[in-house]
């Protein structure tokens, strides 16, 4: 192809031909493009194995699109990234529409920067998306003390994937210890067949090492703060706090592959060993809200007997949980809308655990009781798991508009989601039940998860179209209408879906 005829299809709006210019203007071959474009805002991610320049780069991409002159594009979004990385270090929007009675010249274009963290917004519709007033006290939390605690768990769930090969060869000492962790739990619940058996059925090795990984200085220090803030308020109460935040961790990180235009497979799962660092944070910091000494080392079994309790039974494999009977080496995914329902289930099992030990002498008896609760939570997470996948895609339809329902099952089929949510999506494709509809089978706490993933999603590929945001204030306006059942008036062994 010569390079007039490059020029002419980059003109006509072609990603593939202004690829190849962005390259030939950079000249950089450590450097690689990713071009891409949605409605009239072209999107182009610049990779390299170390934080690319910023300034000088967009400067560059910028003057040739402007002199280019692409009719169909009005602004352009750079991203900077690392390679191997999931979320730009930088990203930079640019108009390239300059209105002929500006006085403004062509390199003095409106130029909007914003950090990698922020959400970029271009209308008003979507600057109240930036931080919803519900969520406002939960993403603020996120951003400071909780983050840092969440972002620990974060790696500590990256260091059992990395590790994942030596833990198949079985570790020496790291495989005892893990096998007498879960002789501790073993023994916690006592003569109790089916949650032995639940915990027999998990992965001790990586969980144990997931356990041997939680900072419990930062995870008491937290709790502690958190008590501070709410000082007349139950260990239940703090715990449904803690819950709601490490859903909000969960549903705005963690996604294992950067969304490709197009592709909703990779919008739908998220990794395993993430969610599992923070879900293993979230036991520890439950048991510190209960008062427990984080140190002692009877929290470790008594981790491995919650993570039983929780999501070792038969339901947790529909709830597309069955994932935690092995290693989650790297890559390994888990759904987005299953993570939440392990968050909520573990946070669900610690508190009847923790509410449970208070009474030693019927410890034993309690947790008999607090299995088939578990497993009633497990069932009713299913549904709701069912009604936030259905919500997700019309997520992905919002932001791909020549798609439908039919065209995204096949998608969704390669993509981790339970059987259950794929079952629903298939038998409702000729009969789509509305948005409002589901959003009025949904439960507070997990459209509190379900709000962060579609935030996610939506800006994946930079840009939040007015069909996404309208999803995504649908959804805001359900948690401002339940906003006292989001409250923490969480009661652990008779809380049910509503």
């Amino acid at each position: 192809m010569t390079q007039q005829n490059i020029l002419e299809l980059a003109k006509q709006g072609d990603t593939n031909a202004i690829n190849t210019l962005v390259s030939q203007w950079l000249n950089l071959p450590s450097i690689t493009a990713k071009t891409s474009l949605k409605q009239d805002c072209l999107q182009i991610m610049l990779e390299s194995v170390k934080v690319s320049e910023q300034q000088s780069l967009v400067t560059l991409i910028h003057n040739g699109l402007i002199n280019l002159g692409i009719q169909s594009v009005e602004k352009v979004k750079i991203y900077g990234r690392e390679i191997g990385e999931d979320f730009p270090d930088w990203q930079q929007e640019l108009e390239l529409k300059i209105q002929s009675s500006s006085p403004l010249s062509k390199s003095q274009a409106n130029v909007d920067i914003v950090s990698s963290n922020a959400i970029t917004t271009t209308t008003d519709s979507q600057l109240s998306l930036q931080k919803p007033s519900f969520l406002g006290s939960f993403l603020g939390a996120v951003s400071g003390t909780a983050g840092a605690v969440g972002n620990a768990a974060v790696q500590a769930g990256q260091a059992v994937a990395g590790a994942a090969v030596g833990i198949g060869g079985a570790v020496g000492g790291a495989a005892l210890q893990a096998t007498e962790v879960a002789g501790q739990a073993l023994a916690i619940v006592g003569n109790n067949p089916p949650l032995q058996l639940a915990i027999k059925s998990l992965n001790k090795d990586w969980l144990n090492l997931l356990i041997q990984q939680v900072d419990v200085v930062k995870a008491e220090a937290y709790v502690r703060k958190l008590q501070q803030e709410h000082p007349n308020e139950q260990p239940a109460q703090i715990a449904h706090h803690l819950m709601l935040e490490k859903a909000v961790l969960a549903g705005t990180s963690g996604f294992t592959t950067s969304a490709v235009p197009g592709q909703a497979a990779p919008m739908f799962v998220v990794d395993l060993a993430y969610t599992a660092g923070l879900s293993v944070e979230l036991v520890y910091q439950i048991a510190a809200a209960y008062g427990m000494d984080l140190k002692d080392s009877k929290r470790q079994g008594e981790a491995v007997a919650i993570f039983g309790l929780g999501v070792g039974g038969k339901t947790a494999i529909k709830a597309g949980l069955g994932l935690l009977r092995i290693v989650p080496v790297a890559g390994a995914v888990i759904g987005a809308s299953s993570n939440a329902v392990m968050i909520y289930a573990l946070g669900h099992a610690a508190c009847q655990f923790y509410q449970a030990k208070q009474s030693p002498l019927t410890l034993e008896a309690t947790l008999v009781n607090a299995q088939v609760e578990s497993e009633k939570y497990i069932e009713a997470a299913i549904s709701q798991e069912k009604i936030m996948d259905q919500i997700l895609v019309y997520i992905v339809l919002a932001g791909n508009p020549d798609k439908s329902w039919k065209d995204i099952l096949p998608e969704l089929q390669a993509a981790n989601l339970s059987p259950a949510s794929i079952d629903a999506i298939a038998a409702n494709i000729k009969s789509l039940p509305s948005l409002k509809t589901l959003l009025e089978q949904i439960n507070s706490d997990f459209a509190v998860s379900l709000l962060a993933q579609c935030q996610r999603i939506a800006n994946l590929d930079g840009v939040v179209t007015p069909a996404e945001a309208k999803v995504i204030d649908s959804i805001n306006k359900k948690l401002n209408c339940d906003l006292v059942a989001i409250k923490p008036t969480f009661r652990p062994l008779n809380w049910h879906m509503r």
